[in-house]
């Protein structure tokens, strides 16, 4: 989510009205101010692409600015706008790219936003109240439009940034971070439904009917995973380790059915205690905000850029317990402009905010700079109800490499159990409702779920890894990126062409990403070495 300099369009050319410009600012005020009956009148109002560059595969993205000032009882026009209080408030829309038709067409059959606009509407809030007071974990949505528009609050107004220039990875700090949210959304779900005496999918019957991993042969996303497996193979046969083997034949007839397992995976279990999963956990899902590590302190990081003991980055409801003994400021630890800004100056002279500004992040790991100190997870277009163990493992997957896993692996497990055990212990839940025999339970779990983790991460990534020039060319062409582009199954020929394969030729960032997973699932699960 780049800064954005772009021109501002009239909201009416991506279907947004006037009046309804007023009803989600109407929400917006109602839920930040608390202001049920708050009077305003719309100033200026105007969207920006978010960046010239496609920034999402299964939507359009636009900020939405809006000028508005409050009204002023027994005052005119003209002394409203000399004395009454102006604020500046921004928006985040996703919109069904209906320029590229094919994809228009592909995210409807796959029902991504009609998936997440039911969630926004009507799942999200009753898992928002059950958290109510804490951290948010989930960002609001205020407006929604048929099934192609949903609007967002701006998070980057509120100092939440995606991490960007790290090829795609998350290192240690983040992820136990984002952990953190990810057993917010699990514990909400499960007191939900404790609370319910009844299952998520029978609560709302329907929303979470599996729209990635259909077996369904006239299915487009059956067309996707069997071309995937084609694509997948002829990397394989391009590793030099697996080329020169003698295994080579065994591997590429072992993969497919691997594979295939997946359809088993996203379904829901029963064997494990199941919740609602947020089923697309990789870098661009997860949003930041961050906090400075003061400069005074020396030998708050260790070598390996950790934070040392007494100076751990404390959990939300370590954070609600301090709270209840004494008030903390904690407003000067976030040096950015929120949404809403009110400013007691006249029109013409008011600065209008950056809604794109965000703390200058520098090197995390380093004295002076800054820790990631709460997550958002974004993006609900293809959630599921299956053990918290599922989406875990994608995410610890798909953000990190290899090497990285085999050393920290378990230690970030084991801070996601800490995590969920710290939100049903708030609510007097024991975590052995969720894991019948506490730890060892939930452990079992992600033995079984890892290979789920590694071929969600592979299945995805090898088509939202793809360099954005080829993506940007993809849509100059009206078609869709790599796997997804074709209506009917490929063959071997069709695959070798996939432009997965000409961004594995080019790119070395792309090549070594996919050889490091590809080499995990092949070694682990077919060579078993």
């Amino acid at each position: 989510l780049e800064e954005t300099i772009h021109t501002g369009m009239d909201p009416r050319t991506i279907g947004l009205e006037e009046h309804e410009i007023v009803e989600l600012v109407k929400c917006y005020i109602q839920d930040k101010r608390n202001r049920v009956n708050g009077k305003f009148r719309l100033v200026s109002y105007q969207v920006r692409r978010l960046s010239e560059e496609p920034v999402g595969y299964l939507g359009d993205h636009y900020l939405l600015d809006v000028n508005l000032r409050e009204k002023m009882v027994h005052y005119t026009p003209e002394e409203e706008e000399n004395y009454a209080e102006e604020e500046y408030i921004s928006f985040f829309l996703k919109v069904i790219p209906e320029n590229v038709p094919k994809l228009a067409e592909y995210i409807k059959e796959m029902g991504c936003f009609r998936k997440e606009i039911l969630l926004y509407k009507h799942v999200i809030p009753r898992l928002q109240d059950v958290m109510i007071g804490t951290k948010p974990f989930v960002p609001t949505a205020y407006f929604t439009k048929d099934e192609r528009m949903i609007v967002f609050e701006n998070l980057k107004t509120e100092g939440y940034s995606i991490v960007e220039g790290t090829k795609n990875l998350l290192d240690f700090e983040h992820l136990k971070v984002a952990l953190q949210a990810v057993a917010k959304l699990h514990a909400s779900s499960l007191i939900l439904e404790e609370r319910s005496k009844t299952a998520i999918p029978k609560i709302f019957v329907g929303y979470l009917n599996e729209n990635a991993y259909v077996d369904n042969d006239d299915h487009v996303r059956k067309v996707n995973l069997e071309n995937a497996i084609q694509v997948l193979c002829e990397m394989i046969k391009r590793i030099d380790e697996y080329a020169s083997s003698d295994k080579l034949d065994e591997i590429l007839r072992k993969v497919p059915d691997l594979v295939r397992k997946i359809y088993d995976y996203s379904k829901p279990s029963s064997v494990y205690r199941n919740v609602l999963n947020h089923g697309d956990l990789w870098c661009n899902n997860v949003m930041f905000r961050y906090e400075m590590i003061p400069t005074t302190v020396e030998g708050c990081i260790d070598s390996e850029g950790h934070l040392v003991e007494g100076r751990k980055a404390s959990t939300d409801r370590e954070e609600q317990a301090e709270a209840a003994e004494a008030d903390t400021d904690v407003t000067a630890k976030h040096p950015f402009v929120p949404n809403g800004e009110r400013r007691r100056r006249k029109r013409s002279s008011i600065k209008k905010p950056n809604p794109c500004e965000v703390l200058n992040l520098g090197n995390w790991s380093a004295p002076g700079g800054a820790r990631p100190s709460s997550c958002i997870l974004i993006d609900f277009q293809i959630a599921r109800y299956a053990p918290p163990a599922y989406d875990v493992l994608s995410l610890l997957t798909s953000t990190t490499t290899r090497a990285f896993r085999k050393r920290y692996l378990e230690e970030l497990l084991d801070a996601y159990y800490d995590a969920l055990q710290a939100e049903l212990d708030w609510f007097q839940r024991d975590i052995r409702e969720v894991f019948s025999n506490g730890f060892e339970s939930y452990r079992a779990s992600c033995d079984q779920y890892q290979l789920a983790g590694l071929v969600d991460s592979v299945l995805y990534r090898h088509v939202t890894m793809l360099p954005m020039e080829l993506v940007a060319r993809c849509r100059e062409e009206h078609r869709l990126p790599g796997t997804v582009g074709s209506q009917f199954q490929i063959g071997p020929q069709s695959a070798k062409m996939d432009i997965c394969l000409e961004a594995w030729t080019q790119f070395d960032e792309y090549r070594h990403f996919m050889t490091d997973m590809l080499s995990d699932l092949v070694d682990k699960y077919i060579l078993k070495v």
